[in-house]
């Protein structure tokens, strides 16, 4: 052998990975290689760039950036770097920079290729490697957000490239590839799209325990057609999705093509201490007082938002969330105590827990939907009762009070079978008296938490098809969205309570958020719309082309500002001890703030004499 072969063989032998290969091994590499020499401040390989060699420090220093240029790591003599853009096929995601004369082995993929075939272990160390970099990337870009988890994308967050495997491969060499690669679950892939998820769960419970065929396919025991997410998904919204379809695993994909999976416990690791995952912890509350003692940090960690400066969508979805799990946990353990249902439910949350928008003062809405068959079915309204019973007031110790006007499951006027509420909303809408347009305005704002949604869905379209299909019933619901009047004087300024308790104080919820509700929802059903959430609404009903999209985009504007100092002004009462409500001082406001709050009043009272000149509020 050259001699120059020769050491080259010997400075593979000191380097790790190639230290676990045998001489007879080592002497067919160094022939394959080729030496590439860089001046110091070379951008050896930038990020975004292709690559197809692995690369390895003869002598020299590398460092690893990020693509902003924060230092990841640094490499040295005997390092390598390059694989990870080798193993994904895509382009490189690090800035690779010589910060000394450096001189470079360089090794081509076709090469690499043929040694990991035939020696696996190597992949192993240079997959750990590269796993490594990838978590640091991610810390540095939670610390430069300082520690906030919410705003960065998934996509820059994965620790790892996806693993993968196709439908037919056999359940035991799935088992293997897990195995090998340190995973709890795989991507099953075909034609380049996710369409299912095969995990550790999947192998004890539906091969292991039954003593299954290991020979089988994957896509016999996989979860077929997975959520998944964006790459650009921030991981608030993925921690709520998985909070809301109660799924660990995540695929993150670009373009439809997975680059990576998420799971609860990645995402928990990344931001232990952050209000979002409080949702989380209450599911795994061992009974209800723990759920209530976890849910009593939530008002402190409203707080928190606010702090942060939190958009105050992004604050209601959080307190929704977390009702919703206090919620179904309360069902769990109620279940658990009661044995299982005697016949197929679904629980709702109705107002504004339906439309992600409870506030820390919120009282619970709910109701329960019930299959038709509980009409017959002998102590069904015995178990229902008393499940419902258990879990409204296991939502009150839980900071969730108790609707004082009875709208919650626990009233038999809120626990009906299906067809029994299809006949109530029939006559609500037939007869749309004081209370009964009072009750439908609350139950059209119904989303379900836990249990049979097919039941849901079946109350839902008929509730839409009926009110839709009734301008009379529209029009009382545009007359109450009309009564609640901003808190403008004759001169569009201000007007404050004179007297009383909340002297010198207005009231942002009746004077703005409730009617900018109403009208949302008004909009929506006359387009016959399923969208609940008012923002969600007032977007709908703009493309319906039912409500102009200028006046939308307006309601949607005063509705996140009143919001916002809704929020900021439970923030400051929690902060002082005092009982939350919606009486603002304005006085306390910024002189900016009282104009917006000015302007978002007049937009309010704007948009509701449209209204009530579309529904001739005036006549009736």
């Amino acid at each position: 052998m050259d001699v120059e072969l020769v050491e080259v063989r010997d400075f593979l032998a000191r380097c790790a990975p190639f230290d676990q290969l045998t001489v007879d091994q080592l002497d067919r590499i160094p022939a394959q290689l080729s030496q590439r020499y860089h001046r110091r401040g070379t951008v050896i390989l930038d990020a975004g760039a292709r690559n197809d060699t692995l690369h390895l420090i003869r002598s020299g220093a590398v460092e690893v950036c990020d693509p902003d240029g924060a230092l990841l790591d640094a490499r040295g003599e005997g390092d390598c770097f390059g694989y990870s853009s080798l193993a994904s096929g895509g382009p490189s995601r690090y800035r690779m920079v010589a910060v000394a004369d450096t001189l470079l082995l360089e090794m081509p993929r076709d090469v690499l290729d043929s040694l990991l075939t035939d020696h696996p272990q190597l992949g192993l160390f240079f997959g750990e490697r590269s796993e490594r970099i990838r978590q640091d990337l991610a810390s540095a870009r939670l610390e430069a957000a300082g520690g906030d988890a919410l705003g960065t994308p998934v996509g820059e967050l994965l620790a790892r490239d996806a693993v993968t495997t196709g439908p037919d491969t056999a359940i035991r060499d799935a088992a293997w590839l897990m195995t090998e690669r340190r995973v709890s679950a795989l991507l099953v892939v075909e034609a380049g799209r996710v369409v299912g998820i095969f995990t550790d769960r999947d192998l004890r419970s539906k091969v292991v325990a039954v003593g299954g065929d290991t020979g089988g396919p994957v896509s016999a025991i996989m979860t077929p057609d997975p959520v998944t997410v964006d790459a650009g998904t921030r991981a608030f919204d993925a921690t709520l999705l998985q909070i809301d379809r109660g799924v660990h695993h995540l695929p993150v994909c670009e373009d439809g093509a997975p680059v990576g999976m998420v799971t609860s416990g990645d995402l928990l690791r990344l931001a232990q201490t952050d209000p979002v995952y409080l949702a989380a912890r209450i599911a795994r509350a061992p009974d209800a007082e723990g759920v209530a003692h976890l849910a009593a940090r939530l008002p402190a960690l409203v707080g928190e938002f606010v702090r942060r400066g939190t958009a105050p969508q992004d604050i209601g979805r959080v307190v929704t969330a977390t009702a919703d799990a206090a919620t179904r946990r309360l069902i769990s353990l109620a279940e658990g105590e009661l044995g299982p249902p005697p016949v197929a439910y679904c629980w709702v949350g109705l107002g504004s827990q339906a439309r992600g928008e409870l506030g820390v003062a919120s009282d619970q809405d709910n109701a329960l939907i019930l299959d038709d068959a509980a009409e017959t079915t002998p102590d069904a309204d015995r178990y229902f009762a008393e499940l419902a019973g258990q879990v409204c007031a296991g939502l009150d110790r839980s900071g969730f009070p108790l609707c004082p006007g009875d709208v919650m499951a626990s009233t038999p006027a809120w626990r009906r079978t299906c067809a029994s509420w299809e006949r109530q909303v029939g006559d609500w809408v037939r007869a749309p008296g004081a209370d009964a347009v009072l009750n439908t305005q609350v139950f059209l704002d119904i989303r379900p938490v836990h249990g049979d949604t097919s039941l849901f869905m079946r109350v839902r379209d008929e509730m839409l098809a009926r009110a839709e299909g009734s301008l009379r019933f529209q029009a009382h619901l545009a007359r109450i969205a009309c009564e609640w009047r901003p808190p403008l004087g004759f001169f569009r300024g201000l007007v404050v309570e004179r007297r009383g308790e909340y002297r010198n104080t207005l009231d942002l919820k009746a004077g703005g958020i409730a009617p900018v509700v109403q009208i949302a929802r008004v909009y929506a059903l006359s387009a016959g719309l399923d969208e609940v959430s008012t923002l969600g609404r007032l977007d709908a009903a703009a493309g319906a082309g039912v409500i102009a999209r200028a006046d939308a985009e307006d309601l949607s504007e005063a509705f996140r500002f009143l919001r916002g100092l809704t929020y900021s002004h439970h923030a400051r009462q929690i902060a002082d001890d005092d009982p939350q409500d919606n009486h603002l001082d304005p006085g306390t406001l910024s002189s900016a703030d009282r104009h917006r709050l000015r302007a978002a009043f007049r937009i309010i009272a704007g948009v509701q004499g449209s209204l009530g000149l579309k529904y001739r509020v005036g006549q009736m």
